[in-house]
């Protein structure tokens, strides 16, 4: 098991550096040029021409975003490599509209080269969406999957009384509908994710208006090709509206915002369990309400819609429960505070680290109770916000100063326990020794440098035999209290009397409990 996760001081915020905001203006005034230009060639040129243009559009955001990824120095680019395949599927189908456009007199290409590509680009990009916001708002991601499953419903009703219709008016075969109704879906669903990571930190905002621009105009352009004028003068508007969609999907990748957008600062602690039911469940009864409505008229069901939207809106909420169960399980193990193991997940990882070191591993196990000196004025002087800082702060420095695999607690309070197994004394000594001076460094906040100190007691653990791990905790818990003792009565104070029955009350209250049975609880 390893030490808890690391946790950022840092905001995610930050002022755009003169060469940073030359950049994100230059990629605005490419747009708009070629957004000019893309919209003169649509409305002058003829279908080959409109044909050549869309499938330019789409070439063009896959380099850019190539580009971007490279200039702007993006470390996590999973999200973006499915934008490229994605966008490189949809230039497929648009490849086949340019050669229908060419050879053949109805320009109309057959719809097995169409319609499978595009399907594909419109589920990569929900998948990648997805990415970026959940590594966006790691403590929202739950109610980003509830945004997306929310915006697949609300296409149910779109699809339903507005595009439906119109469609079958029409006489589109079933390939034609599923096309359509896919393309609905997806980008409302991808739309309904994006809103929700929209109140995000400043610093991505631009990226995140190139995806709304790209994806309003794509939903126009699905809008207008199905249930619009699509013929004569206004022919050119839906595959305006997509080239012009493209473009923008390949700015969001080139702009410097992209950066910000692809890696956000890592939040304090671990996602919240937030869970409404009521909102999760309207939305799926939305979707077979829609499709049966047409039935209970004496009208045959929308077969079409009560498949493909299940399929899209369900996997979504089994990950949302997924992501429940681990959000549970996360704060069963972990302290909401500081992201630390707490005292329950500590004791499950010495229990397992003092039965292999009984049955022979190799090293000894030791443990490293730090107490905080001087929290308690800062608490009482600046507040439980500057107090809730040091702690986190003390947490950070603590993870940087031991090594990997040692387990880093916060029991309760301003006190920490660190495990480590395959030890000696000088390991612990100077471990020791390293948290100490790191703790003891100011913390800036609210203009103020405020200071605390740690005392330390250790206790290495040789022998070869079970023992109880609140019997460790107890030792090591007397050695530290020698160790503030000691520092107070060089300094001439006294310890108050009451930090003595703090200290019985921690070890009062220590339990054991099997992270196994504390899964399987929630899982139940």
């Amino acid at each position: 098991m390893s030490r808890s996760g690391k946790i950022p001081t840092g905001r995610d915020v930050s002022t755009p550096r003169p060469a940073t905001a030359r950049a994100g203006r230059t990629v605005t005034a490419v747009f708009t040029l070629l957004a000019l230009m893309f919209t003169l060639g649509y409305l002058g040129g003829g279908v080959p021409a409109r044909a050549g243009l869309m499938l330019l559009s789409g070439i063009l955001a896959a380099v850019a975003i190539v580009a971007g990824m490279r200039w702007q120095r993006v470390t996590d680019q999973r999200p973006w490599i499915l934008v490229i395949i994605a966008l490189l599927l949809l230039t497929i189908g648009n490849a086949g509209w340019f050669v229908a456009a060419l050879l053949r007199e109805d320009g109309i290409p057959p719809a097995v080269l169409v319609v499978p590509p595009q399907l594909g680009g419109y589920v990569f990009l929900l998948a990648a969406s997805l990415l970026i916001v959940i590594r966006h708002a790691p403590r929202d991601a739950g109610g980003t999957i509830d945004a997306a499953v929310w915006g697949i419903a609300l296409a149910a009703p779109v699809w339903e009384f507005l595009f439906r219709p119109h469609l079958l008016r029409l006489g589109m075969g079933i390939a034609g509908q599923f096309l359509v109704l896919t393309q609905l879906l997806v980008l409302l669903g991808i739309c309904g994710a994006l809103l929700r990571v929209a109140r995000a930190s400043a610093a991505s905002r631009v990226c995140l208006n190139y995806l709304f621009v790209s994806l309003g105009l794509t939903i126009l352009g699905t809008g207008l090709v199905n249930i619009g004028p699509a013929t004569g003068a206004a022919g050119s508007l839906p595959a305006l509206c997509f080239a012009i969609g493209y473009l923008s999907l390949g700015a969001a990748g080139l702009h410097p915002s992209v950066k910000h957008l692809s890696e956000p600062a890592t939040r304090l602690g671990g996602p919240e369990p937030k869970m409404r039911l009521g909102l999760l469940g309207g939305a799926l009864l939305l979707i077979p309400l829609c499709g049966g409505l047409a039935q209970l008229l004496g009208q045959p069901a929308d077969g079409l819609m009560l498949t493909v939207a299940p399929l899209l809106s369900i996997p979504l909420v089994l990950v949302r429960i997924s992501r429940l169960k681990h959000a549970l399980l996360y704060q069963a193990t972990h302290d909401e505070l500081t992201g630390l193991v707490n005292r329950r997940q500590l004791f499950t990882a010495m229990q397992k680290a003092i039965a292999a070191h009984t049955g022979g591993a190799p090293g000894d196990l030791a443990l490293i109770y730090c107490d905080l000196n001087g929290f308690k004025p800062i608490n009482d002087e600046y507040g439980h916000e500057a107090g809730d800082a040091i702690l986190r702060v003390t947490a950070v420095r603590i993870s940087e100063a031991v090594r990997p695999g040692d387990v880093v607690a916060r029991i309760g309070g301003d006190e920490f326990l660190i495990f480590c197994t395959d030890a000696d004394e000088a390991t612990v000594r100077t471990i020791s020794d390293r948290v100490t001076r790191s703790i003891a460094v100011p913390v800036p906040w609210g203009g103020q440098a405020l200071q605390v100190t740690a005392a330390a007691g250790t206790v290495t653990w040789t022998e070869r035999r079970l023992v109880a791990p609140d019997e460790l905790l107890a030792r090591a818990d007397e050695r530290m209290y020698a160790d503030k003792r000691s520092r107070s009565a060089q300094r001439g104070q006294h310890l108050r009397a009451e930090r003595l029955d703090e200290r019985h009350q921690v070890l009062a209250h220590v339990v054991q409990v099997d992270a196994v049975e504390a899964e399987s609880g929630i899982a139940s």
